[in-house]
């Protein structure tokens, strides 16, 4: 590893604006520079498959001089997003340095969400091509697009693309040395209120009101914490239009999600009574419509990419920590399509806000964590 380089690449990731749908440009930065290392590079349809954008997932091979001696080896990937929330600048985000720490002083998020992650995937994947007879597991790299906006370019990965079904999603808030083993089950619903219109001064009588009906459900639905696996949020409530005018529609949307399925069916069954009983007590019809969003995971003790971590954790005399979280993303469709992964802890800081900044140190710690991971022992540090 090349820690210089490491810190020099994720500057100038930071500094190019990539908001979900306009990963354009760093996708296109990304490209080049793992083309001149001789890396085999293929763009997905994702930018092609209902999901708007300047770029699909990208998918990273090294080029192949021979398999080190020794026999079969097990492939890994590395897995990180290129796409940020959306950032108040088109041309450059004005990166700041301050010794060890980076920001953008306050003027817009820093993206170290998840330009950290790609930064540590680009490096490793340039020290396996300068040190192929250190490197214990081939490598291969997906980046993916629109992971911010309720993973759709996770949705879309092509696991017929990758060769290694074992692999790190670098993409974790919490402190280097942990990582997630564990990820929610998540559900979309909307619920359509439908009422009678009537003139609000003429005839007000005449009609029922969708919007109060609404209300009287949302008053009731799952909210927050609901046990120690689930949460809910009603997000949306819209109807209406003049105030002359009893409204006859009205739209709820929201979420439920938990780490345990049985528990988020159970919530489910109990959402859609509620809306039954208010909507009947309302004197309104509604009707709920589900989607889910993705499905949950649990890595066992004995997958690979939980021992790989927690040995090389242990080889820094720390123990390893391996926790769940509700929070969803690439990994729970990495998962589910049979691309094994936990979520590799970063130490990222304040994200998705102006407050965010990031530890140069933090950023080698992780990598160098990795490295472990990748490289025999003889590997040049």
């Amino acid at each position: 590893m090349n820690p210089r380089r490491l810190e020099r690449n994720f500057v100038s990731l930071c500094k190019i604006p990539s908001p979900s749908g306009r990963e354009g440009r760093v996708a296109a930065w990304i490209r080049r520079y793992v083309e001149a290392l001789g890396c085999r590079v293929v763009e997905d349809r994702a930018a092609l498959s209902g999901v708007e954008g300047s770029s699909g997932n990208l998918y990273i091979r090294p080029p192949d001089r021979g398999d080190r001696p020794g026999g079969p080896r097990l492939p890994l990937f590395l897995s990180a997003h290129m796409d940020t929330v959306p950032v108040p600048f088109d041309d450059e985000i004005p990166v700041r340095i301050d010794g060890d720490r980076i920001d953008a002083g306050g003027k817009s998020i820093l993206g170290a969400d998840d330009k950290s992650g790609v930064s540590i995937a680009l490096e490793l994947l340039e020290s396996a091509i300068e040190n192929p007879a250190s490197l214990l597991h081939p490598l291969e790299v997906i980046l993916t697009v629109r992971e911010e906006v309720g993973v759709q370019g996770g949705r879309l990965v092509d696991p017929g693309l990758v060769t290694a079904r074992q692999g790190f999603n670098l993409d974790g808030e919490t402190p280097v040395y942990s990582a997630l083993r564990q990820g929610p089950f998540k559900l979309h619903y909307e619920i359509d209120v439908r009422g009678k219109s009537s003139h609000a001064a003429l005839n007000p009588g005449g009609g029922i009101n969708a919007i109060k009906g609404g209300a009287a459900i949302v008053e009731r639905l799952p909210s927050g914490i609901l046990d120690e696996y689930s949460t809910a949020n009603v997000g949306k409530i819209e109807g209406g239009g003049a105030t002359n005018v009893v409204p006859d529609r009205c739209r709820i949307v929201g979420e439920l999600r938990s780490l345990d399925e049985q528990a988020l069916a159970s919530w489910r069954s109990r959402t859609e009574s509620i809306v039954a009983e208010r909507a009947s007590s309302s004197a309104v019809s509604a009707s709920v419509a589900w989607e889910e969003l993705y499905r949950g995971y649990r890595i066992d003790d004995d997958e690979p990419c939980v021992r790989l971590f927690c040995e090389a954790v242990e080889q820094t005399g720390r123990k390893a920590l391996l926790e769940s979280s509700r929070g969803g993303g690439d990994a729970n469709y990495l998962n589910a399509k049979g691309l094994r992964c936990i979520v590799f802890g970063l130490g990222m800081e304040e994200i998705h806000s102006p407050r965010e900044y990031y530890l140069f140190s933090r950023l080698r710690e992780a990598a160098a964590l990795l490295e472990r991971i990748l490289f025999s022992p003889d590997h040049p540090q």
